[in-house]
């Protein structure tokens, strides 16, 4: 006869809350061996302890759940090894991102606040080929690469030729989910296929600087935009922009590349 223990004892033995485990049952991760019909009450057999124990341990690696259903769901042990790898290795990726982070923090607040020339420029409307994606800020840096070169691919499958540099407008002010439209200008019209559309990007009045260097310090752009705008009791017309002048390529140095910040606003 198998040994069932209700969710209170199963949650002491374990080290697992009560909350977590109705959870992860929500989850699929860690079913009950038997809920009861009438009651709706979980109890776990002891066959469960070490699925419970891998969980536990890998929530204390702070392994995501997502990253957990796929350790899980790997069948054999090495392939449970090499999806704990997966995670190891995002992990250090991690670390080395927050160190490189704290760097920069050590330097903003080692130096006074650097502010960058502002100036004025018209743009006319002008016919531009896009693409929307919808991410944290965080998670963009590995996302526009790919979301350009599949932008580029659709043009040139087109014979569309773009008509200037590539640029970004960001859509919403939440980094948590960001709208981020990746557009480039070109000299006629596109078909739209889906993700790739075409759209006149506005004509207006814009309130610019120029970044220099990798886009890890892009910061002093916007602020110097922000204190200009504020200044000068402008008022914001339309999504910031980011227009890529020079910006990575195969022989391409990151301190090289030189990207214009601007804001619409009005006059």
């Amino acid at each position: 006869m198998t040994t069932l223990m209700p969710i209170g004892v199963f949650a002491h033995a374990t080290r697992l809350s009560v909350r977590a485990l109705r959870n992860y049952d929500r989850l699929g991760l860690l079913v009950p061996a038997r809920v009861d019909p009438g009651t709706g009450y979980r109890r776990y057999s002891l066959d469960q302890f070490a699925r419970a124990g891998l969980i536990r341990r890998l929530r204390e690696l702070e392994a995501p759940l997502a990253d957990i259903a796929e350790i899980l769901a790997a069948g054999t042990p090495d392939e449970v090894k090499a999806a704990i790898k997966r995670h190891h290795d995002r992990v250090a990726a991690r670390a080395a991102e927050l160190a490189a982070i704290s760097g920069e923090l050590d330097s903003v607040l080692a130096e006074p606040t650097r502010w960058l020339h502002v100036y004025e420029r018209v743009r006319a409307s002008q016919p531009i080929a896009f693409l929307t994606i919808r991410t944290p800020l965080s998670g963009l840096a590995e996302l526009i690469g790919p979301a350009y070169a599949r932008l580029f691919a659709a043009l040139e499958a087109q014979g569309v030729t773009s008509a200037g540099p590539p640029g970004t407008r960001y859509l919403t002010d939440d980094p948590d989910e960001s709208t981020v439209e990746l557009f480039v200008p070109v000299d006629g019209p596109v078909r739209a296929d889906g993700e790739i559309d075409f759209a006149e990007l506005p004509g207006g009045l814009l309130a610019a600087t120029i970044h220099e260097g990798a886009y890890e310090d892009v910061e002093a752009a916007y602020r110097s935009l922000g204190r200009w705008i504020a200044e000068r009791d402008r008022v914001p017309a339309g999504p910031a922009e980011e227009l890529y002048l020079v910006g990575p390529g195969p022989s391409v140095a990151s301190e090289a590349y030189r990207t214009e910040i601007a804001w619409p606003v009005t006059s």
